[in-house]
């Protein structure tokens, strides 16, 4: 059988230099990427390149993974690897270094490219792939194409064209690209990617039916994803850990914590009680579900020690390997909560609603939680996924790389096995507060509502069901976090979930409340007023992480970064400028007052949804424009003010963006199509009204407007 002692990380260079050889069996299907995969490859490489000069001393970027089954092959010199999963990745490596040997040789550049000078690739029963990739190394494509075409694979070629335009439109200096500003060279690229760019080789076990397994990879229609790389290194650190730094007997129990508490988080659209069986819930959760009950890692461990040994038979039982297996050093699977859970205990409906972030986004948002409490704040983690490797290397696996040598809060030693004891409980606390103390949709309404509930069961305590995260301010809570989330609704800058999570982590109280709402409530807006004086209306803005961790005092956020001196009159007219048409820097500008809007008008029936076009009310665009006819370009014009704009869907956008007032207020109405609070009071100055939307009425509009949000920011006007 095979061992996890040939499951390795490669760079490029080690798994094309010639010391292994790979097959692409007759069942794969042919080479298929086009040109949009090949170039998102090498820009997701310059990407990590790029970003990696940021990072505190680790550079590896994680490309994928490459499923092989080594092929008894006696009288071969070299490994013989048949691919079973990742051959469209491999293959294109092969076609850019192919590339990159022969533009040296063409450019008489002195670049060493001597290791590659035989391709290691074949595919097997298509003779026209290998002889493509053959020519294309010997650079003797052209004369072929002339005297045989037939002989030929064009998708092959065709990738290496594609190869070609790429490299050229992204480092001829005739055609300026990002990465030129960043001063990278085609020489810099070589370096790093033959160097730094990681490749997990996976092998099966020699047993497996590979028709079978090639089938379930096809189907699934992707490699493993990245957190499930993440986990089988987590798992691997147990394996190798010493009797130093743990008991022989804690192995067993905390892989198999490690594997459920990750399995129960990874769906994020499941409350994370669903994922232990009924046993494992009541002891981490009390018998009503809703109560995180162990306190620290070591508690946690000691409900799995007391679990295992109760479940000792299950345990023992032998399973077949599976790609896990093999990935943790020959770790045998604990078994899966899952497989002994009473499905009926779901109810059904515990997959009702729809997480805001993906697994590998929300381990991110775990890991920087974590490092920064270990770290008293210091130390900013990207919540980029495409980063995800490189910082669980940096930070769990090698945290000597990160210069973090001792947890500021225990003063304990920090070692990778340190790291992943503290992150697997940090990631079952997060997931828990995430599920209970962070919005969802839910998916059961056709409306698609936003939601905050908690899992708890009734006092029968046989069947469990959703409320009301909160007795008071639920519903605010619901409004302030769904205006947040459709300003950002790219994962990647989703500082303002961080920024919650943070708080929540640190403020849980481990019983039936959980959470203080009112505490909780005043902290979100909190960090609303601060993303908006200190990020969105100020022209130093300060970066989210200094203001999510190096905030001392939220109440005292107003005024930071704001001359004392100035009169909030003075400071309404420095905001006006910010929220000028093109000056303004988030769209949470619009939705943060339409938060205030609605706590100010009693709190009507509305609901955030994304929009993201920022419209002119009286059209900036019309024709016979006779209102702003000789000040349309003028630098202070009403027409690119904050009373003059309103916030919109792209859809709603394209069709009324021209059309004059009076007659968006008819669509709006008849289409009961009204986007935000904002534009409802816009709508509510000319409906049913004499007076035209005018400058005196875009000019008390917006007064009214900064008036609200002087307030909710704290910065009152004269005389109020």
């Amino acid at each position: 059988m095979s061992t996890n002692k040939d499951v390795i990380s490669l760079t490029p260079k080690q798994m094309l230099d010639g010391t292994a050889h790979y097959l692409i069996p007759m069942y794969q299907r042919n080479f298929a990427w086009g040109n949009d995969e090949i170039e998102q490859l090498i820009t997701d490489i310059i990407d990590a390149q790029i970003n990696s000069r940021t990072l505190d001393g680790h550079k590896n970027y994680y490309l994928g993974t490459l499923v092989v089954f080594k092929r008894p092959e006696p009288s071969s010199k070299h490994k013989v690897f048949e691919v079973i999963d990742g051959q469209q990745r491999f293959t294109t490596l092969s076609l850019l270094i192919i590339y990159l040997k022969n533009y040296f040789a063409s450019n008489d550049n002195d670049y060493d490219m001597s290791w590659y000078e035989a391709q290691n690739i074949e595919f097997e029963s298509r003779p026209k792939s290998t002889q493509t990739l053959n020519l294309l190394l010997n650079d003797n494509l052209e004369n072929y194409q002339h005297f045989d075409q037939d002989g030929l694979n064009p998708a092959i070629i065709n990738g290496y064209k594609s190869i070609e335009k790429v490299m050229k439109d992204k480092f001829d200096s005739a055609n300026p690209s990002e990465n030129q500003h960043h001063k990278i060279s085609i020489q810099d690229f070589c370096h790093y990617l033959f160097t730094y760019v990681q490749i997990s080789r996976v092998p099966v076990p020699d047993e497996t039916d590979l028709n079978h397994y090639f089938e379930v990879m096809n189907n699934r229609g992707e490699q493993l994803e990245k957190h499930e790389i993440i986990k089988a290194r987590l798992l691997s650190v147990v394996e190798k850990a010493d009797s130093s730094e743990i008991d022989v007997a804690d192995k067993q129990p905390l892989k198999a914590l490690i594997h459920d508490v990750w399995e129960a988080c990874a769906n994020m659209n499941k409350y994370v009680q669903y994922g232990f069986s009924t046993t494992l819930r009541t002891e981490l959760f009390s018998n009503n579900l809703s109560v995180l009950k162990p306190k620290d890692f070591n508690a946690l461990l000691d409900i799995y020690k007391n679990y295992d040994e109760q479940n000792n038979t299950q345990a023992s039982k032998s399973q077949p390997p599976s790609l896990y297996d093999i990935l943790a050093d020959g770790f045998t699977s604990p078994p899966n909560p899952n497989d002994t859970a009473d499905k009926g205990d779901d109810d059904g409906i515990s997959e009702t609603y729809y997480s805001l972030v993906n697994f590998s986004s929300f381990l991110l948002h775990t890991l920087r939680i974590m490092i920064n409490i270990q770290s008293s704040n210091q130390k900013d983690i990207a919540l980029d996924d495409k980063q995800l490797l490189t910082q669980f290397e940096t930070y769990i696996l090698a945290p000597s790389v990160s210069k973090m040598s001792q947890n500021v809060v225990t003063e304990d030693k920090i070692t990778p096995l340190s790291q992943v004891k503290t992150f697997i409980y940090a990631l079952l606390k997060s997931k828990f507060i995430f599920d209970h103390f962070i919005i969802k949709r839910n998916m059961q309404d056709n409306k698609g509502q936003w939601t905050l509930n908690k899992l708890t069961k009734g006092e029968d305590k046989k069947n469990s069901y959703y409320k009301n995260s909160f007795e008071n301010d639920n519903n605010d809570l619901v409004m302030l976090q769904s205006a947040f989330h459709v300003s950002t609704p790219t994962t990647n800058y989703k500082h303002w979930l961080n920024a919650v999570l943070y708080y929540a982590y640190q403020h849980y109280q481990y019983n039936d409340i959980g959470l203080d709402s009112t505490a909780y409530l005043s902290h979100i807006e909190a960090i609303a007023r601060a993303f908006m004086l200190r990020r969105y209306l100020t022209d130093e803005p300060d970066d989210y992480h200094h203001i999510i961790y190096q905030t001392p005092d939220f109440n005292q956020i107003s005024f930071t970064n704001t001359d004392a001196s100035l009169t909030p009159n003075h400071l309404r007219t420095q905001i006006k400028q910010y929220l000028r048409y093109n000056n303004i820097r988030n769209i949470f500008v619009f939705n943060y007052l339409d938060y205030l809007l609605w706590k100010d008008e009693e709190r009507p029936e509305f609901t955030f949804t994304a929009r993201s076009s920022i419209e002119h009310f009286y059209p900036q665009n019309k024709r016979d424009d006779k209102l702003f006819i000789n000040d349309k370009n003028v630098e202070d014009t009403l027409l690119h003010s904050f009373g003059n704009l309103c916030l919109i869907s792209h859809s709603l956008n394209s069709r009324v963006s021209n059309d004059m007032p009076d007659v968006k207020v008819k669509y709006f109405l008849e289409s009961k199509q009204i986007d935000s609070l904002k534009l409802s009071r816009m709508i509510k100055c000319i409906s049913g009204q004499e007076a035209t939307w005018d400058k005196t009425m875009i000019a008390q509009h917006e007064e009214q407007m900064l008036e609200i949000m002087m307030k909710g920011l704290n910065l009152m006007s004269e005389g109020a």
